[in-house]
């Protein structure tokens, strides 16, 4: 929402009056003579271009922490540098002016905050606000801004070339200018600290933003790499003074670029083609400089007319392998894995060569590719509409979706969020969606099997619990009532011998029917429900063994092969607590939660270690959970011992 029409009136009067401002302080320094001219061409573009951007931040986004720093900074930069120009060129001629020089202390100390200002604030506030660490820096850098005023009020003499030796009228003695020089250096110290802590959380930013504040900081580096440079070469004689102002107003017009206008523009070539030239540039004189200098001073011949060949000479042989090799690392840097799709699918394809399960590798698969094309999300989506892995933050508006096509059938989609938007980058996603589509066909295929599977062993419990009813409840009383008309026989004709056999055989198809029920199901699942038939199961433990404790919470009512999995994870596990881990205590807990059943046996034994007689035990029990959909962990409990641990869902499809 725009600030109110009077708001900005009062905006850009105040960037209006500092610009003006400025280009007075400029004339007034060209027409007395007396120096730094060049330096005040320099401030008014500054200024200009801090005030012009602040303004128009401010006029868009009322209070934009960026638009503050940037219209405070430059104001007060631009308002200071009038009268400190007047008053200079007064002073010039009446230095005993005790008035003119308290007045250009003001304003001395009004110009050199506002530089504070941009040079220290503005990188804790960008892009959007100080967060985590720079909001405490942030209150340092204001501390540091009322240190340099201090400071400036504490210098014995007025510090300006121009006028050497002006005594300031409420400064220090002389002979204590070493108190007002050590808070200078604090006050730039803390100051220097405050502008590196916020040029590396502005990397940070770089590193773990989304694709639209990676974009924002990469303005923001390309406006410093090109103010950077600009000094450099101004310092070495390359630029003039007019030149470098240029150099030096790119940097508020890179930060404006990235509040206002990111999405309008793409800036990763333009940052890797300056990061690229810059570093060569630094490589190449290095190398000039320590053949020249080094050479030289190892051979004791320095000055030798040779050096310079020699050392232009080694920087064309060395000239294209540096420039490729640093190519290598800044497009790493700004481009990520962009730039090396076929690296990318190299590593895709090992972690799916590793992975036990495809479905299993997916997630890690998915994140790995996140964090590498730096996206925003990403995930995999089945055919039928299903999700199989999804990684990141909420999915935006403004997805890319590449069919997953194997062995000529689409199988899902790759549902790409953020990242980059050029042309040829729709072909590394192409590339990925292809390396992906047989893991996505393979891990639907296993997903498929194991709701099969699971199908298969929920019907077949199910349909052991009907045998068993229809066994225990019809054939079970049929048979024993046979057994009574078979007496009632023999009480009538007597003790006959075929009678007596039929009985046996009747006898012993009872004891073959009640193995077959017992076989089916645990007989006390059904009679007492899950909850009691683990109290009984645990009341049976011997004497002499471990202490067993039970707690039960919402644990009734699963499905029939949910029941007897639990149960029998149980019983085995209690059995490998009694044989194998030499424990005290055991205790075991079966508890409802979020649609699952979770199981678990701890006890304070020797922990799980190899040799321990648990193998094929445990590997029963992790079958059990698995043909459900369900897992089991065997674990170091903490304190010692182990923690066996199942999570079986309540309801199986």
């Amino acid at each position: 929402m725009p600030a109110p029409r009077s708001v900005q009136y009062l905006l850009w009067a105040t960037a209006l009056g500092a610009t003006a401002a400025a280009v007075a302080a400029a004339v007034v320094a060209v027409r007395a003579g007396l120096g730094q001219q060049q330096a005040r061409l320099v401030d008014t573009l500054v200024v200009a271009a801090c005030c012009t951007v602040g303004a128009l931040v401010l006029t868009s986004r009322p209070g934009q922490p960026v638009g503050r720093a940037l219209l405070a900074g430059g104001a007060a930069y631009g308002v200071g540098l009038l009268p400190v120009e007047l008053l200079v060129a007064h002073l010039a001629g009446d230095p005993a002016d005790a008035g003119a020089r308290a007045l250009l202390l003001v304003a001395f100390t009004v110009r050199g905050l506002g530089w504070l200002i941009l040079a220290v604030v503005l990188p804790l506030v960008f892009p959007d606000g100080a967060t985590g660490a720079a909001r405490v820096w942030l209150r340092i850098a204001v501390g540091t801004l009322g240190l340099f005023v201090v400071g400036i009020f504490l210098q014995p003499t007025i510090n300006d070339d121009r006028i050497p030796g002006t005594d300031n009228p409420v400064g220090l003695p002389r002979d204590l200018h070493l108190v007002a020089d050590g808070v200078i250096v604090v006050a730039f110290g803390l100051g220097a600290l405050c502008l590196v802590v916020g040029l590396v959380s502005v990397a940070s930013r770089w590193r773990q933003g989304t694709p639209l504040v990676r974009q924002q900081v990469g303005w923001f580096a390309l406006g410093l790499v090109v103010a950077v440079a600009g000094a450099v070469l101004l310092a070495a004689g390359v630029l003039g003074a007019p030149v470098f102002s240029l150099a030096v107003v790119a940097l508020p017009v890179a930060v404006g670029v990235a509040v206002l206008q990111h999405r309008l523009y793409e800036v990763d070539l333009l940052i890797n083609r300056a990061l690229l030239y810059a570093l060569l540039t630094a490589v190449v004189a290095g190398i000039y400089v320590l053949v020249v200098a080094g050479v030289g001073a190892m051979l004791n011949e320095r000055g030798a007319g040779w050096l310079p060949w020699a050392a232009t000479a080694l920087v064309a042989v060395a000239f294209q392998p540096l420039r490729e090799a640093i190519q290598r690392g800044v497009n790493r840097l700004t481009y990520g894995a962009w730039d090396d799709p076929q690296a990318l699918v190299r590593s895709l394809h090992a972690r799916l060569e590793q992975a036990t399960t495809p479905e299993g590798a997916l997630p890690d698969v998915l994140a790995d590719t996140l964090a590498s094309l730096r996206l925003d999300s990403l995930s995999v989506v089945t055919a039928d509409g299903g999700t199989l892995a999804a990684v990141g933050g909420a999915r935006p508006d403004d997805v890319r979706r590449l069919p997953l096509v194997h062995a000529g059938t689409t199988v899902g989609e790759l549902v790409v969020g953020g990242g980059r938007r050029r042309r040829r980058d729709e072909a590394v996603l192409g590339e990925l969606a292809g390396a992906l589509a047989p893991a996505v066909q393979a891990a639907r295929l296993h997903a498929d099997l194991a709701r099969s599977r699971e199908r298969l062993v929920v019907a077949r419990e199910e349909e052991r619990r009907r045998l068993r009813r229809d066994l225990h409840d019809g054939l079970g009383p049929s048979l024993a009532g046979l057994t009574l008309k078979l007496d009632t026989a023999r009480n009538l004709v007597g003790d006959h011998p075929l009678l007596r056999e039929m009985r046996s055989d009747v006898q012993a198809t009872i004891a073959d029917v009640r193995r077959l029920v017992e076989g089916l199901r645990p007989v006390s699942l059904d009679e007492w429900g899950l909850a009691e038939a683990l109290r009984r199961l645990v009341d049976r433990a011997p004497p002499g063994g471990p202490e067993v404790h039970l707690v039960t919470e919402s644990a009734d009512s699963p499905a029939a092969a949910v029941e007897v999995a639990a149960y029998r994870i149980v019983q085995e596990a209690l059995t490998n607590v009694l044989r194998h881990s030499g424990a005290h205590t055991c205790d075991v807990s079966v508890c409802g939660a979020n649609g699952s059943l979770v199981v678990s046996v701890a006890d304070d034994g020797r922990g799980p270690g190899a040799g321990d007689g648990r193998g094929s035990g445990l590997e029963t029990m992790r079958e059990r959970a698995e043909e459900l959909g369900g897992s089991l962990e065997l674990l170091p409990r903490t304190g010692g011992g182990t923690l066996v641990r199942a999570v079986l869902p309540r309801n199986p499809s």
